[in-house]
C-alpha cells in the first residue's frame, strides 16, 4: 500500500466527479446550455492555454524538435483518440446522470488495471481483489438503485422534431 498513490488516486476520481458534475450542468443547463462539441473545443482551449507555458518553461526545445517521426505519430494517433474518448463522454454525459457516468469511469479504470496485470502477469493481491469486488458490486447496486441511470433527455420529453 502506497499512502501517496492511495491519495492521488482519490484526488483524481473526486475531481473527475466535480468534473462531471459541472459538466452536465453546463449541457443540460437552463440559462445557457452548451452542446457537446461547444464543450469538447472550450476545454481544449483551457488545456492548450494552461498546457503551452508549462511546456515552454519546463521542455527544452532541443527535446521537442528530436522527436522520431515513430514517436510523433504514435503522439498524434493518441490525441486523435483522446478527443474521440472525451467528446463521446460530453455526448453520453447528454444522456446518463454524473453520478451513473462516474460510476462507469471507476469500472473503466478497474478494468484497464485489471487488463494490465493480466497482460503483464503482476502479481494480485487480495486487496487489489478486494477493491476490483468493491467497485463491481457499488456499481451494480447503484444501478439496482437508480433503475438503471437512464434519463430522458428535455427535447425528447417536448416531442419536438428532434431540433
Amino acid at each position: 500500500f502506497n499512502l501517496v498513490g492511495f491519495m492521488a488516486a482519490l484526488m483524481t476520481n473526486i475531481s473527475e466527479c466535480a468534473q462531471n458534475v459541472y459538466s452536465k450542468m453546463l449541457i443540460s443547463g437552463d440559462a445557457f446550455k452548451y452542446s457537446p462539441s461547444e464543450m469538447q473545443f472550450y476545454t481544449s482551449v483551457a488545456s492548450f492555454v494552461v498546457t503551452l507555458p508549462t511546456m515552454v518553461l519546463l521542455v527544452d526545445s532541443s527535446t521537442i524538435t528530436s522527436i522520431d517521426p515513430k514517436m510523433m505519430f504514435c503522439l498524434v494517433v493518441n490525441g486523435v483518440f483522446f478527443h474521440g474518448q472525451t467528446i463521446a463522454a460530453y455526448y453520453l454525459m447528454d444522456y446518463i446522470s454524473p453520478v451513473t457516468h462516474s460510476v462507469a469511469n471507476t469500472g473503466k479504470r478497474a478494468f484497464l488495471i485489471w487488463t494490465s496485470v493480466l497482460l503483464f502477469g503482476n502479481q494480485i493481491t487480495f486487496l487489489s481483489g478486494l477493491g476490483t469486488a468493491i467497485v463491481i458490486l457499488g456499481g451494480l447496486a447503484l444501478q439496482c438503485r437508480h433503475g438503471g441511470g437512464r434519463q430522458v433527455r428535455p427535447q425528447a420529453r417536448a416531442g419536438g422534431g428532434g431540433e
